[in-house]
């Protein structure tokens, strides 16, 4: 039986319209019947992958985005923005000075993904697209992203099962596939002796279902750095 297949880049901000948004256009009445036009907007989650322990803040274009400080794995859920440049600053919970700093560019019924990576002094902002081909009905999507800043190439597996995504470099975006919706235990491994890195509980994936999992931490943590572990995030 095959277990996955890859699958080529369609909007899955369309998808998600109905549930985040509620009515993608809007139309206001006037004596001319002339259309109101509808402003272009995207859909962004943001997600905390540093393997630092501290807590962070994120704004966008100035404004406070999170409505409490997002931990190691935090995620803020989708938001909606308007479409073209944003601005991008993650700081400390308890500050607003920058620890980094970025532009994005977000195009029209598109959704993404953008992680806080790496570890203070050198934060950086990797962002990825969340479009897929099609929405699944009888299957499930789901992609790997290995964001452990020490870890070789890691590959993406399923316990007493075959490997799903094999060498994946830090920071490289996996495409999503296609995979049976039952429980599955993801494991974290690579080529070493001991490939096993980190292993994420027995978890229902379910038909229709997009799904992105990290490996987020660090192989040889320092101090109350955190461990390499594996994260699950649900995309739809």
């Amino acid at each position: 039986m095959e277990l996955f297949t890859k699958n080529k880049p369609l909007n899955l901000f369309r998808l998600m319209t109905a549930s985040l948004f509620g009515l993608s256009t809007l139309m206001l009445a006037s004596c001319s019947t002339k259309e109101t036009p509808v402003p272009e907007s995207s859909s962004l989650m943001v997600v905390n992958t540093s393997a630092s322990p501290g807590t962070y803040n994120v704004y966008i274009n100035g404004g406070k985005a999170n409505p409490g400080p997002l931990p190691f794995g935090g995620p803020l859920p989708y938001i909606r923005l308007n479409t073209g440049e944003s601005t991008i600053k993650f700081t400390t919970a308890g500050s607003t000075e920058s620890l980094v700093t970025k532009k994005i560019i977000l195009e029209d019924k598109k959704g993404y993904s953008l992680f806080l990576i790496d570890k203070e002094p050198k934060l950086d902002i990797l962002i990825a697209s969340d479009e897929v081909s099609a929405l699944p009905t009888t299957k499930a999507l789901i992609r790997f992203i290995n964001l452990s800043p020490d870890a070789p190439a890691l590959d993406l597996a399923v316990k007493d099962g075959a490997a799903l995504v094999t060498g994946k470099a830090y920071k490289a975006i996996g495409d999503f596939i296609e995979i049976e919706p039952k429980k599955y235990i993801f494991q974290i491994k690579d080529k070493t002796a001991s490939p096993l890195k980190a292993e994420l509980a027995e978890t229902e994936i379910k038909a229709g279902g997009i799904y992105t999992v990290l490996s987020i931490g660090l192989v040889n943590p320092t101090g109350m750095d955190p461990r390499i572990m594996v994260k699950l995030i649900t995309n739809k």
